[in-house]
């Protein structure tokens, strides 16, 4: 079961880090072919999906759909058919009522938004089949979560690659057929709706040889619902003001050019911070199953592991895309957006202390009393980022959201770290002492890069790969030396030859 469990983390992390690169591209392509204005116009329409910050009305229904078919199969169907049914409601009523809002708002939104009269009546068409596919992509977040609780992750993987694929095809028909830019957010939408499709299909045949049925709802099963519903929602405050409501604030205050530049900025940061979140929740269960001793021995194993084995594998990667994202951006979307470079790399700062602390404040959340303080300090955090930006915006205009997240991760991280290790009961010199070490291998990377970069530079993607691969080997290699203990050699030695196990 545990190997099952980790190939399945490490392929659906290929598998999304796939589709992530192919957005990645969509982006890049978008950039050069279109302009910073129309891919700000796209990101806009996109901020008005439950991706978006309409995720703050989904309520946590695709999470708590897998926690109710997740017990279902444990043979507790009666409570899962009811709540699936109430969720159901849910998403429904969230989607259509979305969706006729922003239908008659759209024409509003694009004189908020400064959209230039050339592009308003195509912004305005898209936003409103936005709004009719809304009810769609709300039903399709809760099917996806259903799914998930079925582990039926291959049909995930499937649809999101192919989604992605069939999108970035598009673009590249469409740029090569010189058509309007609003043909691309239809594609968008239709590659998202047919996924869904797909997906509802795929849920169908799954539940039928199930007791999962639409029912009403028995009181208990609604206030277990209501209660989720309102957890979720708070904590989706927080992380929708961190970053989703952003682009619409950028529009709303200089237009989409300025949404563009944002967006192009934090995308590559964005991607990384999502795409490599499987490592580590891969390595905790095959760390504790490997040497669990006591309950307290194990917490201590879950976030020793946790700070140091996937900070020695992912932040060296992101201090080589940091010292070469000028040549980066030159290659992704053109030398004009290169002088941006430094902004691209003070991202990266985010996923970087993401991967530091994340896995042990996975490990962290069953305990309400860290899961208070914790969602205290994401409250303070996401106010000292207003706070910073609110005092440069009127220099750094758009850049001005990025500063202001980038310095909250980096001065709220040791606060954080220092709580958990807390209450895991492990020093806080533990942490410091990874910084300081991470900080040692980021120095001798940089003295390599611009060793390298005074004889030669890469031009060409190819060029680009080849060097970042080589520089990619020689993190690892001073990780392995620098950062990681024997100890942590044999653990990570320990994980590769599960992984390889079959």
């Amino acid at each position: 079961m545990l190997r099952r469990f980790l190939h399945n983390t490490a392929i659906s992390a290929v598998a999304y880090g796939l589709a992530g690169v192919l957005g990645l591209f969509a982006v890049g392509l978008i950039a050069k072919s279109y302009g910073l204005a129309i891919l700000g116009l796209i990101v806009l329409v996109r901020g008005f999906l439950p991706s978006g910050f309409l995720v703050l009305i989904d309520f946590g229904a695709s999470e708590i759909a897998t926690q109710a078919i997740a017990r279902g199969r444990l043979g507790d169907w009666a409570p899962a058919s009811e709540k699936i049914s109430l969720l159901s409601l849910i998403a429904v009523v969230a989607g259509v009522a979305s969706g006729i809002a922003l239908w008659f708002a759209a024409s509003s939104l694009a004189l908020v938004f400064k959209v230039a009269p050339e592009h308003a009546k195509a912004f305005v068409s898209i936003l409103r089949i936005t709004a009719l596919v809304l009810p769609i992509a709300f039903v399709g977040l809760l099917i996806e979560g259903a799914l998930k609780g079925f582990e039926e992750y291959s049909w995930l993987r499937l649809t999101e690659v192919g989604s992605s694929a069939l999108y970035v095809g598009s673009i590249y028909l469409a740029f090569w057929q010189n058509v309007a830019y609003e043909w691309i957010a239809y594609a968008y939408l239709g590659a998202m709706v047919a996924k869904y499709l797909v997906l509802a299909l795929v849920i169908y045949i799954a539940a039928r040889d199930t007791p999962l049925r639409f029912s009403s709802w028995t009181p208990a099963s609604r206030r277990d619902v209501a209660y989720l519903c309102w957890l979720m929602f708070n904590n989706r405050i927080a992380g929708t003001l961190q970053l989703s409501i952003i682009p619409l604030m950028i529009g709303a205050l200089y237009g989409p050019a300025e949404v563009g530049a944002f967006d192009l900025l934090t995308r590559l940061p964005r991607f990384l911070k999502t795409a490599m979140s499987p490592l580590y929740s891969a390595i905790l269960p095959i760390s504790a199953h490997l040497d669990e001793k006591t309950d307290i021995r194990r917490l201590q194993l879950l976030g020793r592991n946790g700070l140091v084995l996937p900070a020695a594998i992912i932040v060296p990667i992101l201090v080589v895309i940091g010292l070469f994202s000028e040549e980066i951006l030159k290659i992704w979307v053109g030398p004009q957006h290169a002088d941006q470079w430094p902004w691209l790399a003070a991202a990266l700062f985010v996923p970087a202390v993401s991967v530091m602390l994340g896995a042990g404040q996975t490990a962290l959340m069953v305990r309400s009393d860290f899961l208070r303080i914790n969602t205290r300090f994401l409250y303070l955090q996401v106010l000292t980022q207003y706070i910073i930006t609110a005092l440069t915006v009127a220099w750094l205009r758009e850049r001005a959201f990025i500063l202001g997240w980038a310095v909250s991760y980096v001065l709220f991280g040791p606060l954080i770290a220092w709580r958990m290790l807390s209450f895991m009961s492990l020093p806080n010199s533990l942490f410091w002492q990874q910084l300081g070490r991470q900080v040692l291998v980021a120095a001798i990377l940089a003295t390599m890069a611009a060793g390298y970069k005074m004889y030669a530079t890469p031009t060409t993607l190819p060029g680009l790969f080849v060097v970042g691969l080589i520089a990619c080997i020689a993190a690892w290699g001073l990780s392995i030396t620098l950062i990681l203990s024997r100890s942590d050699r044999a653990m990570v030695g320990k994980f590769a030859r599960a992984m390889m196990q079959r």
